[in-house]
């Protein structure tokens, strides 16, 4: 079996495990994946089986892709996604090293609401769902774009699914959090940090000399 298939079968495998999943937790608590079950668990161990084989499915099959088909009038295009997703890879590794590994996969107390966390309530899902919609898009191929946007699907799934469980660890607190702050891009603060500096930048009218009668 070609290593490009076997990539392939794995992926769709963990994608739709993953997802159908994520889906019957909203419907039953009992059956949920997501926040992780307990470390040592066969169930935590399944999940996290497919959830980093997905990962690391979608990002060998987008580098391949986007690496052997480096031609066309789309290219400059795609680099620049390419260029966008290494961008975002290296915000999302400096928001799982803010927070912390385990408070990131929901093992350790402590409500974050500073820094990137004005932007976003959830910077590591966020950065994730940007890094791999840009490189499913840049390799331009089927099979990597469509995994990519299965898992961009599992990233949005779990941050729903972890709000429940926020909700009843940090109470008010997170709910008054949850108001301010959007689930993954806070434009509405953005747009009022580009209008603070362009305030600041804006040049002050300078008054001339009076003419002298």
């Amino acid at each position: 079996m070609p290593i490009e298939t076997f990539l392939e079968i794995a992926g769709a495998a963990s994608a739709l495990l993953l997802l159908a999943g994520l889906s019957a937790g909203q419907l039953n608590g009992e059956w949920r994946i997501w926040p992780a079950p307990p470390a040592g668990s066969l169930k935590s161990f399944g999940v996290w089986t497919l959830f980093r084989t997905l990962n690391v499915v979608v990002l060998v099959l987008g580098i391949e892709r986007f690496l052997t088909t480096l031609s066309g009038p789309a290219l400059p295009l795609r680099v620049a996604l390419a260029a966008v997703s290494a961008i975002a890879g290296i915000a999302y590794v400096n928001a799982l090293w803010s927070l912390g590994r385990k408070a990131t996969y929901c093992q350790a107390s402590g409500l974050a609401t500073g820094g990137i966390y004005r932007w976003t309530r959830n910077p590591q899902y966020a950065t994730a769902i940007a890094a791999f919609a840009t490189l499913g898009l840049a390799a331009a191929a089927w099979d990597a774009t469509l995994l990519a946007a299965a898992l961009v699907a599992v990233y949005a799934m779990m941050a729903i699914a972890e709000e429940p469980w926020l909700e009843a660890r940090y109470g008010s607190d997170y709910l008054a959090y949850k108001a301010e702050v959007p689930r993954f891009f806070n434009f509405r603060h953005g747009v009022a940090t580009l209008a603070a500096i362009a305030a600041k930048k804006e040049p002050s009218l300078v008054r001339g000399p009076e003419s002298k009668r």
